[in-house]
């Protein structure tokens, strides 16, 4: 065997195993890196008949999964929006953008409603609403997770909604 073939030997095994070994390296970091917001505990997607039926306290509040009714409309709104309502939106690969009217100027509603108006626009299955009593001024919501933010934070709102619209959470064949 010449040099020059086992030269070339060399070349076509890199050529095939380090874009491979990048391959596992990309897909090894997607699955081990940060997600925003916390993890909440999943308490399930029981239907309920209505929002006033009877059910188990949410273990979060805003809640994040548990029994829920309805759906309500994605966009924005100036109301809040029954739990038992929003967990459905949640369920259904939505995020919700949540403000507390006591803890947040105008001015920081209207800049929500400039972050989250184009992406519903767009077909993006995201709500902003008003949510009284919030441990924090904005708390975004997504299935079984939270992320709650003393500030607006256009970039991490942003990566929120990125990370969690889009996916469905029913339960197939149950």
């Amino acid at each position: 065997m010449t040099h020059q073939h086992s030269s070339n030997r060399l070349t076509g095994w890199l050529v095939i195993l380090l874009p491979a070994a990048l391959v596992v390296i990309l897909i090894v970091w997607a699955a081990t890196r940060p997600r925003p917001g916390e993890s909440v505990a999943n308490q399930g997607n029981r239907h309920l008949t209505s929002p006033t039926e009877a059910h188990d306290p949410y273990n979060s509040k805003p809640p994040t999964s548990g029994p829920h009714t309805g759906k309500a409309p994605w966009g924005t709104t100036d109301t809040q929006i029954p739990d038992e309502i929003q967990v459905h939106n949640l369920e259904d690969g939505g995020v919700i953008v949540h403000y507390d009217p006591a803890q947040v100027a105008t001015s920081t509603v209207d800049q929500l409603t400039g972050i989250v108006q184009p992406l519903y626009v767009k077909g993006r299955r995201v709500i902003l609403e008003p949510y009284a009593g919030l441990e924090t001024p904005i708390v975004l919501t997504a299935w079984t997770r939270m992320e709650k933010l003393p500030t607006l934070d256009e970039e991490k709102i942003k990566q929120f909604i990125t990370a969690y619209e889009g996916t469905d959470h029913h339960v197939r064949g149950a």
